[in-house]
């Protein structure tokens, strides 16, 4: 061997060293490592065809059971969401159960009106008016229980104005909304 190259393999024992650790490890890597990824990108494979999932990401979202109640609850099918709208009856049944619950807190109604019926392609939208006499803890308690009626109710707006020292007019807009079930998915 050449006394030149020797010499100067001496001189860099370190790099020789490190090179041959590096050809070591790739050749593990060759020998141990890439089958086994190839078995795992298999497995992954055959749980994706199967429908499970091993990424947090690709795992299809699931609606809470509470959230799920709450839109069924609040669904009719098509056709008859169309037929209720148009003929009054969710209009009716919306004022129905405003001027219920203004009446279990104990506030009187001093009219109740229909508005506007707006079907949309994937709901009915019930609009009304109610003026009510109430004071304000009774307008709360009636906002509270509302929210719990376990309808879509959305308070579009609402004015008070004094009557008399310790009762209210209220005069109160509100919207319901009916969803449309489809059967297919958004």
């Amino acid at each position: 061997m050449n006394p030149l190259l020797v010499a100067q393999l001496r001189r860099h024992w370190t790099l020789v060293t490190a090179c041959v650790v590096f050809v070591a490890f790739l050749i593990i890597h060759l020998l141990a490592f890439q089958p086994a990824l190839g078995r795992y990108r298999a497995a992954v494979k055959r749980a994706a065809d199967m429908g499970l999932t091993l990424d947090a990401g690709d795992a299809p979202r699931m609606m809470p059971a509470r959230v799920f109640a709450l839109l069924s609850d609040n669904s009719l099918p098509a056709e008859a969401a169309e037929q209720q709208g148009g003929s009054g009856e969710l209009g009716s049944t919306t004022l129905e159960m405003i001027t219920r619950l203004a009446s279990q807190n104990g506030m009187s109604v001093i009219g109740a009106e229909p508005g506007v019926t707006s079907r949309l392609p994937r709901a009915v939208q019930i609009r009304a008016h109610v003026r009510v006499s109430c004071t304000y803890n009774q307008f709360l308690a009636f906002l509270d229980d509302l929210s719990r009626s376990g309808r879509l109710v959305s308070v579009d707006r609402f004015s008070m104005t004094s009557m008399n020292p310790g009762r209210e007019t209220l005069d109160l807009w509100l919207t319901r909304y009916v969803l449309k079930q489809t059967g297919t998915k958004p």
